[in-house]
């Protein structure tokens, strides 16, 4: 590039001079990449598949990853309340205030992101779907665009649990005309991400058959989890066909299920502190590395850590999420459920033991003050506390097993299945509980809604999921949060909408 500006600007100059030969203009640099020469070899390939990956969750920007994707996926559940220092940022209160517009940053950057990771994922489709056998092995480019379908779906499916309206971006843009589409139907993305994973997934590998290198890229789980949570997700929002869309989605999970490839980790909370990366329990996870040669690091933990722990104090925890967190009482060997906690700091007997301080070494009241009852998240902050203040490798499990199984068993309550509270029990022993009762429908499907907050707090799904089940009125109500049901979705971002015609 340096040389082709070089030649530009000599060409300019002699113009001003004495002219400057439109030959001499149109000449190539022989050392730039175009799109005719980078798609030469199986490592070209796995660059463009890597550049693909590259925009999971926004994770290239810290001002996306760190704080719009948390005050989307943190702000809006119900069990939560922002810290001090986030009322000094609208654009991240407006989120749990729910008096967003179209022009707010956060949710620009979330279209934005993703369609750039749809871009990215085209490239690779249509230009390793052109390289021949010379070029890079079948077995190879099979898998490349098996990889590169699944994370088109996977952006796609992430835009459209945000947005009412969707684009369908299903090419490269060639020219300006492109670029002005309209909105499908909510029923034609789900069509075509389905049809994405169903085509990806046949060619993508096991989780025991990726060498311990390529742990974290996408595996053929991975792409029967989605299918399977593709489909729940649709039987909320298309509740005519809901019984197919569970028989469907029953299908896909229970082939995670019997592949054997995934089991629940003993321990829970080091696959959010940055102990474990990639356990047997991760279906797929986002990616973060500490190598100083590929460094690919977040202060996560500084924002969702409280302030009296020395992070940012952007967050934390209501009563209303203590007293379910508790209300099963000391059921676990004498202790609450094992989940509480490694997912909150709360003033307990567990932490106030000066014999065995679980506080970064110190006590409960000795670092939020005796007789307060502050509810700091633990999740995403670093296991050493000399890690706070910097930037930490803490992996971001996206897909667990656990919740292949807990979305398996609420489908097969939603079938009438008994064998449903199985499924649950199974995700209950890692924690050391006994098992749940059987009881009718609506009993195990209020286990099944407990046993989401225990597993997943502060991972992003719970606003999602009381959208799907129809709880959102009532549970933002009872937070007393300022909540109306058009603000279920997010708009349309402005500059979508001012730049594109057909985006009306």
């Amino acid at each position: 590039m340096k040389v082709n500006k070089l030649y530009i600007g000599l060409c300019i100059a002699l113009l001003a001079a004495s002219g400057c030969k439109k030959s001499e203009l149109d000449q190539q640099v022989p050392d730039q990449l175009t799109v005719d020469n980078f798609w030469t070899n199986k490592d070209r390939a796995l660059s463009g598949l890597a550049a693909a990956y590259s925009q999971l969750e926004g994770f290239v920007g810290w001002d996306n990853y760190v704080e719009a994707r948390s005050v989307r996926e943190f702000y809006r559940e119900d069990y939560v309340v922002p810290g001090a220092d986030a009322f000094n940022y609208p654009w991240w209160t407006e989120h749990y205030n729910f008096n967003f517009t179209s022009g707010n940053y956060a949710i620009d950057l979330l279209w934005r992101e993703n369609y750039k990771g749809i871009n990215f994922s085209n490239q690779v489709i249509e230009n390793v779907g052109k390289m021949n056998s010379a070029a890079i092995d079948d077995a190879s480019k099979r898998q490349v665009l098996a990889e590169a379908k699944f994370l088109r779906a996977y952006y796609h499916f992430k835009l459209l649990n945000n947005f009412s309206q969707v684009i369908i971006r299903d090419k490269m843009p060639t020219s300006e005309a492109d670029l002005a589409k309209g909105f499908s139907s909510r029923t034609e993305v789900y069509e075509f991400i389905l049809k994405d994973l169903k085509e990806a997934e046949p060619d993508l590998p096991l989780r025991s058959d990726r060498p311990d290198a390529e742990l974290g890229r996408v595996t053929k789980g991975a792409a029967d989890a989605y299918l399977g949570k593709v489909y729940l997700y649709r039987a909320g929002d298309e509740k005519a066909n809901a019984v197919a869309y569970y028989a469907e989605a029953k299908t896909w999970l229970e082939r995670v299920i019997v592949s054997k490839q995934y089991k629940l980790d003993p321990n829970f909370g080091d696959m959010f502190n940055g102990v474990t990366k990639n356990s047997i329990e991760s279906v797929f996870e986002l990616q973060q590395s500490a190598d100083p040669t590929a460094v690919y690091r977040s202060y996560l933990s500084d924002w969702v850590a409280a302030s009296e722990l020395g992070g940012y104090g952007e967050i934390y925890g209501t009563p209303r999420l203590l007293n379910e967190m508790l209300k099963e009482g000391k059921i676990a060997n004498g202790n609450y459920d094992a989940r509480v906690y490694p997912s909150i700091f709360f003033n307990d007997p567990y932490f106030n033991n000066a014999g065995s301080p679980q506080v970064y070494g110190s006590t409960y009241d000795a670092t939020f003050g005796a007789g307060k009852q502050t509810i700091a998240f633990r999740k995403w902050t670093p296991a050493n506390q000399d890690r706070l203040g910097r930037s930490n490798a803490i992996n971001f499990p996206l897909m667990r097993y656990a919740d292949v199984l807990l979305m398996y068993a609420e489908v097969l309550n939603e079938q009438g299945n008994p064998d449903a509270i199985k499924s649950v029990n199974e995700v209950r022993k890692r924690a050391n509980l006994p098992d749940a009762a059987t009881g009718n429908k609506q009993a195990v499907f209020n286990i099944i809604m407990h046993e989401r907050v225990m597993e997943f707090t502060l991972e992003g799904s719970r606003f999602y999921d009381l959208r799907r089940w129809g709880l959102l009125d009532q549970n933002m109500q009872a937070a007393g949060r300022r909540f109306t049901s058009d603000k279920a979705f997010y708009p349309t971002p402005l500059k979508e909408v001012s730049n594109n015609p057909q985006a009306h």
